[in-house]
């Protein structure tokens, strides 16, 4: 009778270890199971992500040949009006003489303007600045002369 009850003990013992060992076994695999699922969520956001940015370069890739074909464009225009403005300067002596002189002094103050530091600086200085009389008007050297 004491080995029998020896032996109930030994497979009530054993029946506890793999219990706790099954418990542990179970919670290893939930807790594998959910670290697989947070894995394909994240490969998932991380694929999109990819699928996003693919995307994104092929359309920066196209817009830059559009603007590389644009800037050709550009540079053509401006070498053809170039060589017309030479040409038209070679072949006629009133605009080469008008092309070389110096500008009048009202327009070389108009073209004129401080640096500035901020927008706002700009602004300030836009709306201080003195206002082209209207058309309409006759200007102060007009008066005078009547």
């Amino acid at each position: 009778m004491k080995i029998l009850m020896t032996l109930l003990v030994l497979a009530g013992v054993a029946v506890l270890w793999l219990a706790r060992d099954n418990r542990d076994l179970t919670q290893s695999l939930t807790d594998a199971t959910q670290t697989v699922s947070q894995q394909k969520k994240d490969l998932q956001t991380a694929s999109a992500t990819l699928t996003a940015m693919q995307a994104n370069a092929r359309r920066n890739e196209g817009a830059q040949v559009l603007l590389r074909q644009q800037r050709d464009a550009a540079e053509a225009l401006a070498t053809r009006r170039h060589q017309t403005i030479t040409r038209l300067l070679h072949e006629n002596d009133a605009l080469r003489q008008w092309y070389h002189s110096p500008l009048p002094d009202d327009i070389v103050r108009l073209h004129r303007r401080p640096a500035f530091a901020t927008p706002d600086d700009y602004l300030r200085w836009l709306s201080e600045g003195q206002q082209l009389p209207d058309t309409g008007k006759p200007t102060d050297h007009q008066r005078g002369t009547e």
